[in-house]
């Protein structure tokens, strides 16, 4: 699901208009309009949207969001009613975004989803549009793009050359993009949050993908230390999710890499081996840009849990990282690298907004959850929503309170007493965001506090644009493989 509307601008009231995208495994995705809706924000930033789709002339769709904002400008959000789940972020369109101000201009891009059999599917790649809005194909800024798929094992096409075309519309319309490989060809609407942040689901009905494309301002691996997390199926076909950090020499090599599991072993979350206490895997690696000079990077790691080849592409909105394995079992795997900023930690006395996403283990179902919350020095207290899409319906509102741990590095463990969420490990990128991996036995999951601006300064904290993980996993809704 993606798509833009207008709200009036208080903390109640109605949507006035809007155009959004609904695709899955058994419709084709296009664009509809809102024809009303109504929205609420509470005082802590948290808050609710309705959404009335014009299915056709004579039927309508209601779809019910549930976000919390961390900013007036910028929000993570959740699908929360009965017909389906998702996660992702919600952003202010400060200004319409004119073609020329993305043209001539780098770009990364991620998308997941999965063909109309449930197979999983991941993407991403990089491409510069011309003054034509077309997508260059000769020379250092030539598009490119990798394809994973169907497991196990995985399948890649590496390194495809991409050409296409990419508009980006006004006003609440979607603009559209078309991209093209020896994979097949694509179309997609773009719905264009600013000239840096593009948000694109595949309108075409060939497959269900969705997700972001990122500015790319540095075409390099910087140096320092690297924060990580990465979702997917293992090489058993079982969800598979991770994080961590590992230390980069903005050249060519990895070091010191430490890495948390949790991993569907016979229906179990089993974190890090089962060791206790959890012990990180120890990692190394190295990276080139391949081809050179095309935003795109080669990744090899060894010791790594979730793959060894990896495609990487820097933006702004982290180091987008897709397993490209071509020999052995190989799963499927993408996540998101980010730079840490000296000194990140989970901060006291703060208010931060939070999004999970990934597999329920019983039902084998996709569940996202929602929450505000504030710290002290050691405490965790605020209020959880949760769609479970293997439950009867989304859990009502629910206390969440527990007790963080700080480590190394930015590191450390939190610890629920309330709400449905057990426990998490947690990995700091500067002030402002927090990337979590759940080490719950019933769930494999991973997701992202971010730091909430202060009401009483009515002042913004600086967002990062942030790549959402999208739950990435085959069909396995009961009696369906």
């Amino acid at each position: 699901m993606a798509g833009t509307f207008t709200a009036c601008g208080c903390t109640a009231g109605t949507i006035s208009a809007g155009t959004v995208d609904l695709s899955d495994i058994s419709s084709t995705g296009s664009a509809l309009a809102i024809n009303s809706g109504t929205y609420s924000v509470g005082t802590d930033g948290r808050g609710t949207a309705s959404l009335i789709i014009a299915i056709s002339s004579s039927t309508t769709y209601p779809v019910t969001l549930d976000f919390a904002l961390t900013s007036s400008s910028h929000g993570l959000i959740i699908r929360y009613d009965q017909n389906g789940t998702g996660s992702g972020s919600i952003d202010l369109q400060s200004a319409a975004v004119a073609q020329s101000a993305v043209e001539n201009t780098p770009y990364a891009f991620s998308l997941s989803g999965s063909y109309p059999s449930g197979s999983p599917l991941l993407t991403s790649g990089a491409f510069t549009l011309d003054s034509s809005g077309d997508i260059a194909t000769t020379g250092a800024t030539a598009g490119i793009e990798d394809f994973t798929y169907d497991v196990p094992p995985s399948t890649t096409k590496a390194a495809l050359a991409l050409s296409g075309s990419l508009s980006v519309g006004s006003g609440t319309a979607p603009g559209t993009a078309t991209l093209s490989t020896s994979f097949g060809t694509q179309r997609f609407d773009v719905y264009a949050v600013d000239a840096t942040h593009l948000k694109l689901i595949e309108s075409d009905g060939q497959y269900v993908l969705v997700g972001d494309v990122f500015s790319q301002p540095s075409a390099a691996i910087p140096s320092g230390n690297l924060v990580f997390t990465m979702a997917g199926l293992d090489s058993s076909d079982n969800p598979f999710g991770s994080g961590g950090l590992v230390s980069s020499d903005g050249t060519s090599m990895l070091s010191s890499g430490a890495e948390d599991v949790n991993d569907d072993v016979n229906g179990v979350g089993t974190v890090d081996g089962g060791t206790s206490p959890a012990t990180p895997a120890s990692f190394t690696g190295s990276f080139a840009a391949t081809p050179a000079g095309s935003g795109r990077f080669v990744v090899t790691l060894s010791g790594f849990v979730g793959g060894t080849i990896f495609a990487a592409y820097p933006s702004s909105g982290g180091i987008l990282m897709q397993e490209i394995d071509t020999t052995g079992n190989a799963g499927i795997t993408g996540g998101v690298m980010m730079s840490q900023s000296s000194g990140a930690a989970l901060a006291a006395s703060q208010g931060y907004g939070m999004n999970v996403t990934g597999t329920d283990l019983t039902s084998g179902a996709e569940f996202d959850a929602i929450a505000q919350f504030n710290t002290t020095s050691s405490g965790i207290s605020g209020l959880i929503d949760l769609n479970d899409f293997g439950a009867s319906s989304p859990t009502s509102t629910t206390n969440f309170a527990g007790s963080y741990t700080p480590g190394n590095n930015g590191t450390g463990s939190a610890t629920f007493t309330s709400g449905p969420l057990g426990s998490v490990l947690y990995y700091a990128v500067d002030s402002s965001t927090v990337l979590l991996l759940s080490t719950d036995s019933t769930d494999v999951a991973v997701g992202a506090f971010q730091e909430q601006s202060t009401p009483s300064a009515q002042a913004d904290v600086a967002q990062r644009n942030l790549a959402m993980i999208k739950a990435v996993h085959a069909t396995k809704r009961p009696g369906i493989k």
